[in-house]
C-alpha cells in the first residue's frame, strides 16, 4: 500500500513583511486622523472662545473746569532777617542780660565778658602814653638848650672869637635834639593807638544787640569762656521780625524753568496739618546745590506769619502755582495714557498699549508735522465708534496730575473717552482665589 504524505507550507518571509507593513500603514492613518480631529477641535474651541469673549470699555467724560498746574518742593522756615551775634574778643562770660524769646532793641546790652583784663590793658596804655609825653617834654627842653647854644656859637663866630669846629658842633647838637622831639612825638602817637585799641577791646567785652528783634537762640552760659579765633563764636541768634518769615525751598532742576518771581505759593507744615500759609516767590537764586547727584536750586518764598505759628527751623512743603486755566476743556490723564490692545479687530485704533505713568504720556510723536515743541504737545485719546475705539488727535496743555487741558474739534463737553478696557470672559474664567480678581483688565491705568 502506497502511503501518501502531504506537506503543509506556511507563508513566506516576504508575505509576512508585507502584512506587517500593511498593518503599520493602517495604524498611521488612524493616528493621523486622530491628530487632525484633535487639532480641529482645539481650533474650534479657541474660535468659539474668541467669539464669546466680550471686551468692555471703561470711559470718562470730557468736562469743562479749572486746571491748576503746580510744583511741589520742600524747604526750611527762616526769619526774613536773621542775625548771628558773636564775640570779637576772648574772655569769661560774667553776666547775661537776656534770654530765649526776649525782645531786644538796637544797642541793648545782651551779655558782659569779664572786663578786668581789658581794663588792665587800658591802664597800661595810659601809662605808656604818659611816659611818652614826658619823653617829649624832655626832648623839647633839650632842644631849647641846643638852640641857645647854637645862637651863642653863631654870635661868637661872627666876631671871630671861636673856631668853626665849635660852630659845627653846636649845629649837630641842635639837629639831634630836633630828632629826639620827633621820636617822642611818634611814641605818643603809638601809645595813643595802643590806648584806643585797649579801650575798643574793653567796649567789645560788652555784647550789644545790633538790631531790634527777638532772641531765638542763646548759646552761652555765665562763667563760660569764649575764645575767638579765625571765626567769631556764636553767642546769640536774633530775628528781626517773626511776623514775616521765608521758606528756603529746594526746587528740582526739571521744575525751576517753570517758576517765576511773584508766583503765589501755599506752604504746609507738620505742626498745622490742616492749615495753608500763603506767600509768594521773591527770589530765584542761580547757585545750584547737588545732593546725591540730584541738582536743586534755592527759591526764596516770603510767607506772612501774623499769628507767629511758623517757627524758625520748621520743614515746610510748598506748592507753587505755575499756571491756572479756568473753564478749560479737560480730560482725565488715564484717557491720554490708554492704548487699545493690539489685535486684528482693533487695527483701526492703531498704536500699541503703553504703560506710561506721566500725565502727558499720551502725547504722541508719531505725527512728524510741525516743530519739536509742537509735537511735544500733541496727544491722542480714543472714543467709541460702532463699539470700537477710534483715535482722536488732541493738543495738550497744562496738567494738574489728574486732568489735562486739551484742544480738539472732535471733542465736546460730555464726550465719552476711553480710559481702559476689560476682557470680561478672561476675568470670569480666572479662579476667584487668584491674586488679582480684576485679571481681565487690559488697560493702562
Amino acid at each position: 500500500m502506497t502511503s501518501a504524505s502531504a506537506t503543509v507550507s506556511g507563508p513566506s518571509d516576504e508575505e509576512l513583511l508585507k502584512a506587517i507593513a500593511g498593518k503599520k500603514s493602517r495604524w498611521g492613518w488612524v493616528v493621523l486622523l486622530v491628530l487632525l480631529v484633535g487639532a480641529g477641535a482645539a481650533v474650534a474651541w479657541r474660535m468659539k472662545g474668541k467669539k464669546t469673549a466680550t471686551i468692555r470699555y471703561l470711559t470718562a467724560r470730557v468736562s469743562m473746569g479749572e486746571v491748576i498746574e503746580s510744583i511741589e518742593a520742600t524747604g526750611t522756615v527762616q526769619p526774613v532777617l536773621q542775625v548771628t551775634v558773636g564775640a570779637q574778643v576772648s574772655g569769661r562770660v560774667l553776666r547775661l542780660h537776656t534770654d530765649f524769646n526776649a525782645r531786644v532793641h538796637r544797642g541793648e546790652l545782651l551779655a558782659e565778658l569779664d572786663p578786668e583784663p581789658f581794663q588792665t590793658r587800658v591802664n597800661e596804655a595810659r601809662a605808656s602814653e604818659a611816659s611818652a609825653r614826658a619823653q617829649l617834654a624832655r626832648a623839647r627842653a633839650d632842644l631849647a638848650q641846643r638852640e641857645r647854644e647854637f645862637a651863642r656859637a653863631r654870635e661868637l663866630r661872627t666876631r671871630g672869637l671861636n673856631a668853626q669846629a665849635e660852630m659845627d658842633q653846636a649845629i649837630g647838637a641842635r639837629e639831634l635834639s630836633r630828632a629826639s622831639v620827633t621820636v617822642a612825638q611818634a611814641e605818643i602817637s603809638r601809645t595813643l593807638a595802643t590806648l584806643a585799641n585797649a579801650r575798643t577791646q574793653l567796649t567789645l567785652s560788652r555784647i550789644l544787640s545790633p538790631i531790634d528783634g527777638v532772641v531765638i537762640s542763646r548759646q552761652i552760659e555765665p562763667g563760660q569762656t569764649v575764645v575767638t579765633g579765625l571765626q567769631a563764636p556764636v553767642l546769640f541768634v536774633l530775628a528781626e521780625d517773626l511776623t514775616r518769615m521765608r521758606v528756603m525751598a529746594d526746587v528740582d532742576e526739571a521744575d525751576i524753568g517753570r517758576m517765576r518771581e511773584g508766583m503765589t505759593v501755599e506752604a504746609r507744615v507738620d505742626a498745622f496739618p490742616g492749615k495753608k500759609f500763603r506767600g509768594r516767590v521773591t527770589e530765584l537764586r542761580y547757585g545750584p546745590t547737588t545732593t546725591a547727584g540730584v541738582v536743586t536750586y534755592p527759591a526764596v518764598i516770603e510767607v506772612p506769619n501774623p499769628d507767629l505759628e511758623l517757627r524758625p527751623g520748621m520743614t515746610a512743603t510748598v506748592v507753587v502755582t505755575t499756571a491756572r486755566i479756568e473753564n478749560a476743556m479737560r480730560v482725565t490723564n488715564a484717557a491720554l495714557r490708554y492704548r487699545p490692545a493690539p489685535s486684528g479687530d482693533s487695527a483701526q485704533a492703531g498704536g500699541r498699549r503703553g504703560g506710561a505713568g506721566a500725565a502727558g504720556a499720551g502725547r504722541a510723536s508719531e505725527d512728524g508735522e510741525g516743530s519739536e515743541q509742537d509735537r511735544a504737545h500733541v496727544g491722542r485719546v480714543f472714543v467709541l465708534r460702532d463699539g470700537r475705539p477710534a483715535r482722536v488727535r488732541v493738543r495738550t496743555g497744562v496738567s494738574d496730575g489728574s486732568y489735562t487741558v486739551v484742544e480738539s474739534s472732535d471733542l465736546r463737553d460730555g464726550t465719552e473717552v476711553v480710559t481702559d478696557e476689560v476682557d470680561e470672559a478672561a476675568a470670569a474664567a480666572r479662579p476667584a482665589s487668584g491674586g488679582n480678581r480684576g485679571g481681565g483688565r487690559r488697560g493702562g491705568l
